[in-house]
């Protein structure tokens, strides 16, 4: 397989980068996440670009790292930033230029994590309780139909990196014949 191209999606929360480091480990290839690739490019915190540059500038910096990432390299997994497909026609760039996986979580399991987890996310500052339950279940409406358009969807607590790598193993397999 001379590319592999693998970019996980889903909700702050839902493991894309916990899973991403040992998928990648597993694939043998590189492992990017997204927002740390634009912290270290702009020298700032994701939480710090939001404040000074506003999230349409935000969108726009995400969407240029998404596409030198992709065509700088030919095998890779990389965690998109929850709200990465969302914007740009970044799905449809996404799926031309690879596999997506979309790692579906419950809301509840969302704010677990994104409490256990504690980065400044600069789309949940200051929720915590009902209101950041509330604000999840928003968001996630929205963003679920086009997290949706991944080829491969994973639903359940169950996400493990195994897991992922054989799903996404067999996925390869038959589109080969």
């Amino acid at each position: 397989m001379n590319e592999q191209k693998i970019f996980l999606i889903g909700f702050m929360g839902s493991g894309k980068t916990a899973y991403g480091k040992p998928l990648a480990e597993l694939l043998n290839v590189d492992f990017f996440d997204l927002d740390s690739y634009i912290e270290k490019i702009h020298n700032r915190s994701i939480a710090k670009i939001f404040a000074e540059d506003g999230e349409e500038k935000f969108r726009e910096y995400e969407r240029n790292a998404l596409r030198e990432i992709t065509f700088s390299n030919n095998r890779f997994v990389l965690a998109t930033g929850g709200g990465t497909p969302c914007f740009s026609n970044n799905i449809e760039f996404i799926n031309a230029n690879g596999t997506s996986i979309y790692l579906q979580c419950a809301v509840e399991e969302l704010c677990e994590n994104i409490l256990l987890s504690n980065p400044a996310r600069p789309l949940l500052q200051n929720k915590c309780g009902n209101e950041l339950y509330e604000h999840v279940k928003q968001l996630l409406s929205i963003r679920k139909p086009i997290y949706e358009q991944a080829k491969i969807i994973l639903t359940g607590k169950n996400h493990n990196p195994q897991t992922i790598f054989e799903i996404y193993k067999s996925q390869v397999e038959l589109t080969r014949h």
